[in-house]
């Protein structure tokens, strides 16, 4: 097998770049060995950084293998930049199998505006964090601020100073932070471990980081802010007067609604009472009782007569047709029973 049996493509991803931008150079080569891999020594390019990803041997939906090798460049000299990189090996079953040598690539390089120190990145940088232990705080014990910045377009050599930002104020002394790098290409983190302690109870009050970043899509310099988590910190005496007041609070709200769901239910009952009487023909003693109770149970005014009944009846419940006819034969009924002298 020699090189030119095998489908080789080169792309640079952005021939235009700004200073400190990074991109990517991808070479590429169709094949049909599982097993088989590219490798390359590390390109060595003047006023460039290069960060190698490691090499892939992925199936493509054709049923063919794609193996591909990717280098991060980011330049620091404005300018055109030449990019020659050093033979690629196709290593098959341990040996070298092919070999190709790659164009030359040219990268335009834009220098940044000369106002802009060399600490600022290019390219956004994603902030996330958390307090240990989570929930309330206690006062003059220790907890710790997790932070993590990363970045899929600047390298941690560009990440902002945050922990100059962070220091021992009135309410929270801050100790010696530890600091991890977590390089997983294209990601790149900083991971951060700071010890504090909170002097006294109330909002934990950490400080609002901010940094600003060149964004190479808008030319622009942004701001980007970001506001902490602010828990509690509580005494224990504070601890217990909350409980305590919890619990009542909880009682209270038990009560509140076990009051409202007897009501609720001795309502109904009575509305279901009063539809059995009429329903059954019951007698006007006990369809009166049944009509006092519904009163009752709802607030009405005691002793109130049929018609008034009715009519608090369909103001709480709207008209009801079937029971308005029940009453009313109930009555006619009641008053035939028993005629007038």
């Amino acid at each position: 097998m020699v090189a030119a049996d095998l489908p080789w493509t080169i792309q640079l991803e952005d021939a235009q770049v700004w200073q400190r931008e990074r991109t990517t150079l991808t070479v590429e080569v169709q094949s049909t060995d599982r097993f088989a891999i590219l490798e390359a020594s590390l390109p060595r390019i003047e006023g460039v950084d290069v960060q190698a990803l490691p090499a892939t041997n992925e199936a493509s939906p054709d049923g063919k293998r794609i193996l591909r090798l990717i280098w991060q460049l980011s330049a620091h000299t404005p300018g055109k930049q030449t990019i020659q990189l050093p033979a690629i090996r196709y290593n098959l079953n341990g040996r070298d199998a092919a070999q190709w040598q790659p164009p030359l690539q040219t990268l335009d390089v834009q220098a940044l505006p000369p106002y802009l120190p060399p600490t600022i990145p290019v390219g956004k940088v994603q902030i996330e964090s958390r307090i240990e232990p989570s929930g309330w705080l206690q006062p003059d014990h220790l907890a710790y601020w997790h932070i993590r910045l990363h970045s899929d377009a600047v390298s941690t050599a560009q990440f902002p100073p945050i922990l100059k930002q962070i220091q021992t104020t009135q309410g929270v002394e801050v100790f010696p932070a530890t600091v991890g790098a977590v390089h997983e290409p294209p990601l790149q983190t900083l991971n951060y471990r700071i010890p504090l302690k909170a002097q006294s109870s109330g909002k934990l009050d950490l400080p609002t980081l901010q940094w600003h970043w060149f964004d190479p899509e808008t030319g622009r310099l942004e701001r980007q802010q970001y506001a902490p988590p602010t828990p509690w910190v509580l005494a224990w005496a504070w601890r217990v007067i909350l409980a305590i007041s919890g619990g009542l609070l909880l009682l209270l709200g038990l009560r509140t609604a076990g009051y409202f769901t007897y009501r609720r239910l001795r309502r109904w009952r009575s509305k279901r009472q009063v539809q059995q009487a009429l329903q059954q023909n019951a007698d006007a003693s006990s369809v009166r009782q049944t009509l006092d109770a519904c009163s009752a149970a709802h607030g009405w005014p005691a002793n109130l007569s049929t018609r008034h009944w009715l009519q608090h009846w369909e103001q709480q419940y709207g008209a009801n047709p079937s029971l308005q006819t029940a009453l009313h034969q109930h009555e006619a009924k009641r008053f035939a029973s028993n005629p007038p002298g």
